[in-house]
């Protein structure tokens, strides 16, 4: 088989690829949108290309996502967005969504409260993977209502919520059996480093209802003691341990 030659023109340079004349549709509707109004009578399918490339362009907002929203999405990414709990409302439209990314990418979140997520967790059941990171409003009653009103929860990422206590780790213990991924963590984590509300209590949730746990991390938590260590210790006897690492700060 021959090789090309370096300096050749290959298919690809002498035919770029073309975006498609929906593709390019899309993308002027997008770019020339004045309101969300223009969107709410759009196909699904041209919904959902309108929906991912103002997701990616960071354009969501209060005024127009409830035009982008329906009741078959499964995904939504709002990382690069700025929504507020009155935007998050209109997710009642939605009761299949699995995910929600509200994780901020750069400064802190503050118009997504306990309210916001309070509501959400009640119109979406269905939710396995929620980012809130760096939403500094959110209190425990908001992720306790996550982890009651959605038992299939399995990915939490709650890293740079500074209002977060035991009460949190506690009932994610008893509500989220399918919990597998916490705070910045791959699968089978859970990171909950430099805590300084949580005890010995979110500890012994953890060692007691989350089975699948194998790599725990709770250094820097001052309020956490020996207790904790003992618990641990008492999670090995008597049966194998899915435990491979953990790090920890005794005070």
């Amino acid at each position: 088989m021959a090789s090309e030659k370096p300096g050749a023109f290959t298919d690809s340079m002498m035919f770029p690829t073309v975006p498609s004349l929906l593709d390019s549709s899309v993308k002027v509707v997008v770019l020339n949108l004045d309101s969300g109004s223009d969107l709410e009578s759009l196909p699904l399918h041209i919904k959902d290309k309108c929906l991912t490339l103002m997701c990616k362009r960071g354009i969501i907002s209060d005024s127009n996502i409830r035009a982008v929203l329906h009741n078959r999405l499964q995904k939504l990414d709002l990382s690069e967005s700025e929504v507020t709990d009155a935007g998050l409302a209109n997710l009642s439209k939605c009761p299949q969504l699995k995910k929600i990314d509200l994780n901020s990418i750069k400064e802190s979140r503050t118009a997504v409260t306990t309210q916001g997520i309070t509501a959400l967790s009640q119109y979406c059941h269905q939710l396995q993977v929620v980012y809130v990171r760096r939403c500094v409003n959110l209190t425990d009653d908001a992720l306790i209502a996550l982890s009651q009103n959605c038992p299939q929860l399995r990915d939490l990422n709650i890293g740079g919520c500074p209002n977060i206590t035991d009460r949190t780790l506690t009932a994610l213990g008893q509500y989220s059996h399918f919990l597998k991924s916490l705070n910045f963590s791959r699968a089978n984590e859970i990171h909950m480093d430099h805590c300084k509300h949580l005890t010995d209590e979110s500890v012994e949730a953890i060692t007691q209802f989350c089975p699948q746990i194998n790599i725990l991390i709770f250094h820097g938590c001052p309020l956490i003691t020996e207790q904790a260590r003992m618990a641990l210790e008492e999670l090995t006897v008597g049966r194998t341990s899915q435990m491979k690492h953990v790090t920890w700060t005794i005070y």
